[in-house]
C-alpha cells in the first residue's frame, strides 16, 4: 500500500461504528464485518469517505460498491508521477491540474477522491451508463464539486476520449481509467466459478462495468491506438489492470508502436488484493523507479521500463571529511567539463531526491543538469563538428535537433535512515563490479550495459537501514537509454580515475 496512504495500518470498524450509526449496524461482534453482505460494504465505504476526506456518496445497490483504500493508491501513485516529471517552475502542487476519468461510474469516486486529496486537481469525467450518469451527478453536487469536477455523458461518443477531452483549451495532465476486466458475461462466471473460495467482498456490479468486448486488454489497446493521434495532448495516459497477463500484453503494445516512456505501478491492498497500473508518455520527463517499476514478481522483470536510476557506493578508505568533497569536485568537474545548458549544484536537496531517496540529513550535495545529446563522448562530438561542417558548406539544409538529455546527481552519506536501499539490492561499487541474478533479464536487454542499475521495488518505498555513502545518479529527461547509460559510465570512469589520482 502506498506510504500515504491513511488506510496502512488498516481500520478499526468499532472505532468509525462509533462515529457512524450506518455502519454500526453491520457490525458482527466488536470489531467484525462481514463482507460478504453487500450493504455493510456500502456502509463501510460511505463511512471512510466521510471520516477521512469529508464526502457525502450514495452508493446504488446494482452499481460497483468502490473499495477506498485501492482507489486511493491509484490516485495518490498518479500524484508521484505528476510531482516527479513536472516541468520547471510548474508545480502539481500549486498549479491547476486537469485528469480524465474514463468511466467514472454511478460514485465518481476517483474524481471526489482526487478533488478531497489535492486542492488543485480538476477532472473531466466521462460515462455512458444514463444510470451511473445520473448517480455521479448527484454525488458531485452534493459536495460543492460541481467548479471541479465536469461530468460528460459519452453513451454516444465512438471513441474513448470524447471530442471534449481533444478540444480541451489545456493540454490534460493525466487520464485513468480502471476498465472492465471481463470479455463477455461467460467469462465472468466462469472466473467465479474457477476461485478455489469466494471473493473478499461482495460484487454489485452492473455488466457494464464488469463486462467490455475483449475485456482489459482491449479496452486499454483502444486507448493506445487513440493516445497516438492525441500525443501530447496528455502528458500521461494510465489504466488500472485487474491481471498480471494484461500488464504483459499492453506493454508489449506499447513497445511495438514505439512507445518507450512507460511506467508500471502496483497496488497492494492486505494480503491477497493486487491491482496494476501502466501509464504511458510522448513527452521526455523521466519517472523514477520508485514509481514506474514497482512490481516486484520476476514474472513481469522484462515488462519495466528501462531503469531511471544508478548508485555508486562508496568505499571509504579515508573519512568522510575528506573522502566527499573530493567526489563532489569530481562530479562537479566532469559535469562541467562537457558542453551543457545548465548544471548547477547545491545543498538543497532537489525534489528528485527528496520523495524518492530519503530524508534531507543524510544528503550531503546534489546537482542537476542538461544537455541536447551526447556532448560528452569524442565520437558524439565529432559527429556533430562534422554535420556543423556539411551545414555551412551546403551539403545539408538543416542540423538535426538532439534528444534533451537530463539528470541528477546526490551525494549521499549513509550513516541515517534512507528510503533507498533495500537489502540484497545489487550494486557496483567503485573498484568492484556484481550482478545480481534476478536482474539479469533487464541487464541482457539492453545489450550495452555493463554496470548495475538498482531499482526500488514497492516495498523498499519504507525506509530501509543504509550504512554506506553512495552516489545515486538519475535519468530526468530523455527519449533514448542509450546516452543515459552512456552518462551513467562516463561519471563512473571519471570518478574512478579521479580517486585513484588523488591516492597517487
Amino acid at each position: 500500500m502506498h506510504p500515504k496512504n491513511v488506510y496502512k495500518n488498516g481500520v478499526s470498524f468499532a472505532q468509525l461504528a462509533k462515529e457512524y450509526p450506518g455502519l454500526a449496524k453491520c457490525l458482527k461482534g466488536a470489531n467484525s464485518l462481514n463482507f460478504h453482505d453487500p450493504e455493510s460494504v456500502r456502509q463501510l465505504a460511505k463511512a471512510l469517505l466521510k471520516k477521512e476526506f469529508n464526502l457525502e456518496v450514495n452508493l446504488q445497490e446494482d452499481r460497483l460498491c468502490p473499495g477506498v483504500p485501492n482507489r486511493l493508491n491509484y490516485i495518490l501513485w498518479l500524484n508521484d508521477l505528476l510531482m516527479d516529471t513536472h516541468e520547471e517552475g510548474i508545480s502539481p502542487g500549486s498549479s491547476k491540474v486537469t485528469g480524465v476519468d474514463i468511466g467514472t461510474g454511478a460514485s465518481a469516486i476517483y474524481p471526489l477522491l482526487g478533488c478531497a486529496q489535492f486542492p488543485t486537481w480538476n477532472f473531466l469525467a466521462t460515462e455512458i451508463d444514463s444510470q451511473s450518469v445520473s448517480s455521479a451527478a448527484t454525488n458531485i453536487e452534493q459536495n460543492a464539486l460541481e467548479d471541479r469536477i465536469t461530468l460528460l455523458d459519452v453513451s454516444s461518443s465512438s471513441t474513448i476520449f470524447p471530442e471534449e477531452v481533444v478540444s480541451h483549451p489545456l493540454n490534460i495532465d493525466f487520464t485513468m481509467c480502471n476498465p472492465p476486466f471481463y470479455a463477455s458475461i461467460n467469462e465472468m462466471l466462469s472466473s467465479a466459478k474457477k476461485k478455489a473460495v469466494p471473493p473478499l467482498s461482495a460484487c454489485t456490479g452492473s455488466t457494464t462495468e464488469m463486462v467490455t468486448d475483449g475485456g482489459e486488454v482491449a479496452f486499454v489497446n483502444r486507448m493506445v491506438e487513440e493516445s497516438l493521434k492525441l500525443r501530447e495532448k496528455v502528458k500521461w495516459y494510465t489504466s488500472m489492470l485487474g491481471k498480471r497477463s494484461s500488464v504483459e500484453k499492453i506493454v508489449d503494445r506499447l513497445r511495438e508502436s514505439g512507445v518507450g516512456n512507460y511506467v508500471v505501478g502496483e497496488f497492494i491492498q492486505g494480503s491477497k488484493t493486487k491491482r496494476w497500473a501502466v501509464g504511458w508518455s510522448f513527452g521526455d520527463k523521466r519517472s523514477g523507479d520508485h514509481i514506474s517499476r514497482q512490481p516486484t514478481s520476476y514474472l513481469l522483470k522484462s515488462h519495466l521500463p528501462f531503469p531511471t536510476t544508478f548508485k555508486i557506493p562508496l568505499l571509504a578508505e579515508a573519512g568522510l571529511s575528506t573522502l566527499l568533497p573530493q567526489v563532489e569536485e569530481l562530479i562537479k568537474k566532469s559535469c562541467e567539463d562537457f558542453p551543457t545548458e545548465s548544471f548547477e549544484w547545491s545543498s538543497v536537496q532537489l525534489p528528485y531526491f527528496a520523495t524518492m531517496y530519503g530524508t534531507a540529513d543524510n544528503l550531503y550535495s546534489n546537482g542537476k543538469g542538461e544537455t541536447n545529446g551526447n556532448t560528452w563522448a569524442r565520437a558524439a562530438r565529432r559527429r556533430r563538428k562534422m554535420i556543423e561542417k556539411e551545414a555551412a558548406e551546403g551539403r545539408v539544409s538543416e542540423i538535426p535537433q538532439e534528444p534533451r538529455f537530463g539528470f541528477a546527481a546526490g551525494i549521499f552519506i549513509g550513516t541515517s535512515t534512507t528510503a533507498y536501499a533495500a537489502e540484497g539490492s545489487p550494486s557496483t561499487k567503485i573498484g568492484e563490479t556484481k550482478r545480481d541474478e534476478d536482474e539479469q533479464e533487464i541487464i541482457d536487454e539492453t545489450d550495452a550495459w555493463d554496470h548495475d542499475f538498482i531499482s526500488l521495488p514497492a516495498s523498499s518505498m519504507e525506509p530501509e537501514v543504509n550504512k554506506g555513502s553512495y552516489i545515486l545518479l538519475r535519468w530526468t529527461r530523455g527519449v533514448d537509454h542509450v546516452i543515459w547509460e552512456s552518462f551513467c559510465g562516463m561519471l563512473r570512469r571519471k570518478l574512478l580515475e579521479g580517486l585513484a589520482g588523488m591516492k597517487a
